[in-house]
């Protein structure tokens, strides 16, 4: 994102930005994603082993590490590892790995950003390994991950799509200056209608309250984003 200090600007046409690569991403990792999910184990652990190897890399250059190569490794390796323990069947592993990867990534880190690199393990293994409990965990596991993926993708989009038509006044322009009250209200309604729908078309006995539930991940979702560029600013 480029940062700016202005209050408001003026809604963008829909041609403009990064709006085409955005697209022609979704089209290729989203079926990915969607597959990965449907097909279960060994290719939805492989895919989250792949995320965290991403993840891992993003969130060492993003803070600075000083010494990212052996960071890297460890915080993907406490991420795949969280992720087979509750794939076993022995989710108080995952957290015990989790602990361990913390403190080990801080140690291994040193210097000012031991913190960063340490929070950078429950920042990746945790939201992994809760995806893979979701799957693993109760009848319903493959269902209720497509519908949370989808959920989120929709509120990303719409509010996406609602900031950059609309405009309006900006959410937090010190943190993101692009994020508008306009894209929040979107990520609420792309939550909630995709929430809504899909699991009706899941076979959900409560769309209704599905659609509550949707409606809460929109605004957590517009959380994170934010959390995430506050990281950016930071450094």
């Amino acid at each position: 994102m480029a940062a700016t200090d202005v209050m408001a600007q003026p809604a963008l046409s829909m041609g403009s930005g990064d709006l085409l690569p955005r697209i022609a991403s979704a089209a290729v990792l989203a079926p990915l994603a969607l597959a990965a999910t449907y097909a279960g184990t060994p290719l939805f652990e492989g895919a989250l082993a792949a995320v965290a190897g991403i993840l891992a890399w993003e969130w060492t250059s993003m803070c600075g590490s000083q010494r990212p190569v052996p960071v890297r490794a460890l915080l993907m390796l406490a991420a795949i590892a969280a992720v087979f323990a509750v794939m076993a069947g022995y989710p108080i592993y995952a957290a015990a790995v989790i602990a361990a990867g913390t403190a080990g990534a801080g140690v291994v880190e040193g210097g000012e950003r031991r913190a960063w690199m340490a929070a950078g393990a429950v920042y990746i293994a945790l939201p992994l390994a809760a995806c893979e409990w979701l799957r693993v965990s109760g009848a319903h596991g493959r269902e209720t991950v497509i519908w949370l993926l989808i959920v989120v993708w929709s509120a990303d989009t719409v509010a996406y799509l609602f900031g950059r038509t609309l405009g309006g006044p900006k959410l937090a322009p010190a943190i993101s200056p692009k994020k508008t009250w306009t894209g929040l209200a979107g990520a609420l309604v792309g939550a909630t209608l995709a929430g809504a729908l899909v699991a009706h078309v899941l076979g959900a006995r409560d769309a209704l309250g599905m659609a509550g539930m949707a409606a809460i991940f929109g605004l957590v979702g517009q959380g994170g984003d934010l959390m995430e560029s506050a990281v950016k600013r930071r450094f």
